[in-house]
């Protein structure tokens, strides 16, 4: 059980070649009748599943409204292998690796700049995390969050309030992050 985001690329058939080629797999892949690849679900080597969509719209608003309650303000991978994973994602979506400050991984940023997910290391701070996407939801009170999490049946995985956030598994399996709305 896993949340899936789904990351905008320039042409979903070459990012969809490219992930096989580079170890991942496609669980699906919808094309027109006339065999132009329309969207697709792919996994990455370490089995985490995300979507690949064509690029739409302008996006630049969407920066300001990041730290909204109900949307999605950021997005982790914690894995084994930072580096092959880094590689996979900037093959396949287009990312660039930008820093190594970030849990023992690296920040990764869209072509046109924009700051647009981390890739961790597995382990230390991020023990108990699984190989999948984890979405980080900005809440209104991280600590009144966090207790109807354990009063609904969820699970605190990692909970570091000095910084304003938690991971969480809800009670079917799903691990999102919360944070402390800015």
């Amino acid at each position: 059980m896993q949340w899936m985001p789904h990351f905008q690329v320039s042409d979903v058939g070459t990012s969809a070649a490219r992930a096989l080629e580079l170890g991942g797999s496609k669980l699906m892949h919808a094309k027109s009748e006339y065999g132009q690849s329309q969207w697709a679900v792919l996994v990455d080597p370490m089995g985490a599943a995300f979507g690949a969509i064509p690029v739409v719209g302008d996006e630049s608003k969407a920066a300001d409204e990041r730290q909204s309650i109900g949307r999605i303000a950021w997005l982790t991978l914690v894995v084994s292998d930072v580096s092959t994973v880094c590689r996979f994602y900037e093959q396949v979506v287009g990312w660039t690796t930008a820093s190594t400050n970030v849990d023992g991984g690296f920040e990764m940023r869209r072509p046109d700049g924009v700051s647009a997910a981390e890739i961790c290391l597995a382990g230390g701070d991020n023990v108990g995390i699984p190989p999948v996407w984890i979405l980080s939801l900005p809440v209104d009170d991280l600590e009144k969050s966090l207790r109807r999490v354990r009063e609904g049946g969820g699970e605190i995985i990692k909970e570091s309030t000095d910084a304003g956030h938690a991971v969480i598994r809800d009670p079917i399996g799903g691990c999102i992050a919360l944070q402390a709305k800015t």
